[in-house]
């Protein structure tokens, strides 16, 4: 009887490059309407928030509603003295600042106001504009770009774990650890598409941009529209002790309706408080 050698493991540094490859390559539309579904626990009692945004990808520029559709629907009766002092500074571009005076209104929104994007690839895609439909691949004329090379010093060290299935998607299954800048690489596991190579599901060692947010683990859930990876889900692997003593329990933020956006949002675009929190994800990713 002969031993069959089991087949050698594939490369895990090379499954991650086609990845970012893929994810590098993918196109967007030039804009993307959507509704941002924030839910979870405030101690026992269930809360959900749902805003409406656009990420004009042509123009790099992301605007969400402030106000949810909840606390829109509830206008609630401010305590105290309700006075805003409004300064703005204009370099072709205004940008409000509000600062309330008087006892703040408690926030309605469980996390604060999500300023996020479903098409963020947490560091997956290599560091080059992001192409959208308008744009054409060929740089020279009868030359076509197959691929993204990108030569750097390794983030991570990456191991393949096995082949499995994410939503009877076959996928394989990688793990990494950060060699450098823990805060900043913050992937740890990826599930990527065997065919595609397109990311299914990840976990971060952390998100978005403040406390506790980027101290505990989140599991990203994603979905492939038109052959382009957009956040399903965001789920936050623990409890969250957020300020003035508010614990929220399985927090979760999804993106519904996505879609290529031809008219205006209906809500107001307005920026929040002062005093409120918003949800950020970092910039360089």
């Amino acid at each position: 009887m002969v031993a069959v050698e089991p087949s050698p493991s594939p490369d895990p540094y090379a499954l991650f490059s086609q990845t970012r490859s893929a994810v590098s390559a993918a196109r967007y539309p030039d804009r993307i309407d959507y509704t941002i579904d924030v839910s979870g626990y405030a101690g026992s009692v269930a809360k959900t928030n749902h805003y409406q945004a656009i990420d004009r990808v042509d123009t790099q520029m992301l605007k969400v509603g402030a106000i949810s559709a909840e606390e829109e629907a509830a206008q609630p009766t401010p305590h105290g003295v309700d006075v805003k002092f409004v300064a703005g500074i204009c370099f072709g571009l205004c940008w409000g600042i509000v600062v309330p005076v008087g006892r703040p209104v408690d926030s309605q929104d469980l996390l604060g106001v999500p300023l996020l994007t479903p098409a963020y690839t947490f560091g997956m895609q290599y560091p080059l504009t992001r192409r959208t439909s308008s744009q054409t691949d060929p740089i020279v004329e009868g030359l076509t770009v197959i691929a993204v090379v990108a030569t750097q010093t390794r983030d991570y060290t990456i191991d393949f774990l096995d082949d499995e299935t994410v939503d009877d998607t076959p996928v394989y299954h990688l793990r990494f650890t950060p060699l450098r800048n823990p805060k900043k690489n913050r992937l740890r596991k990826l599930w990527a598409g065997v065919k595609d190579h397109l990311p299914r599901r990840a976990i971060v060692a952390g998100n978005f941009t403040v406390a506790p947010l980027v101290d505990v683990p989140w599991t990203i859930d994603f979905a492939v529209i038109d052959g382009a990876p957009y956040i399903q889900r965001e789920r936050a692997d623990a409890v969250l002790y957020m300020p003035h003593r508010q614990v929220v329990r399985h927090a979760q933020i999804a993106f519904e309706g996505i879609g290529e956006g031809t008219g205006f949002m209906n809500g107001p675009l307005i920026p929040s408080d002062a005093t409120d929190t918003a949800l950020e994800e970092p910039a360089s990713h």
